[in-house]
């Protein structure tokens, strides 16, 4: 656990309150439609007129389930990603303040070895392992690695390789934030939205593993 722990249980919560309000109009729309299907099934000595009418209200209550779970299912998530926007823009702000660029976090060997020309893919993520915590050098890192992937004699792999790096430590993005991005990824998967088909059944089958494969990553951000 690091002392950045508060936004990852922050994270966690919201997920949980989204998660409980989606939850809730699931079940009430399944509900409607097990009401639905009961009504519409003729037992012995019912009045035809009243079967009518209940057959009409327990489809009228289930079109309004229907209604309200389409409605949660916008509200809720759309809810929840401006809510993990906001975590993070406080995350990154309170890395910045604790990681600030500074010119005396500038190691200048490291600086000859990158202006030199010499290294491959895996000696700049070597560095961005050594200079994790050190915003001002993995800046200076993204840099040097976004132009050597732009050299004409590079090969398409090793471009790809820096490329990817770049974009992972850009502006200065340490393992704290990678980190949080990985979880905020986990909970859009634990939501049912990421990739393939989008179902509720999927969604509430996914939702329910939040707590097993996030435990361990709230646990120790």
């Amino acid at each position: 656990m690091t002392k950045y722990n508060q936004y990852a249980k922050r994270l966690d919560a919201a997920f949980k309150e989204a998660r409980e309000k989606f939850t809730k109009a699931y079940t009430q729309y399944n509900d409607a439609q097990e009401r639905y299907a009961e009504a519409q099934r003729w037992h012995s000595g019912e009045n035809p007129v009243e079967k009518e009418a209940k057959v009409f209200r327990a489809k009228a209550a289930m079109m309004e389930a229907e209604k309200g779970l389409r409605d949660t299912r916008n509200s809720v998530w759309a809810a929840y990603d401006t809510q993990v926007q906001a975590i993070r823009r406080d995350l990154e702000q309170d890395v910045r303040t604790s990681y600030a660029a500074s010119p005396d976090a500038i190691d200048t060997n490291t600086i000859e070895l990158l202006k030199s020309g010499v290294m491959g893919a895996d000696d700049y993520y070597s560095l961005v392992d050594k200079f994790d915590n050190n915003q001002t050098m993995l800046r200076l890192i993204a840099k040097y690695a976004k132009e050597a992937a732009a050299e004409a004699n590079k090969d398409s792999q090793t471009r790809m390789a820096l490329n990817v790096l770049c974009s992972e430590i850009g502006d200065g993005k340490n393992k704290t934030m990678r980190a949080f991005d990985d979880l905020c990824q986990m909970s859009k998967y634990c939501s049912g939205r990421a990739g393939g088909r989008y179902s509720d059944n999927h969604a509430i089958n996914m939702a329910e593993k939040w707590e097993q494969l996030s435990g361990a990553a709230v646990g120790g951000f």
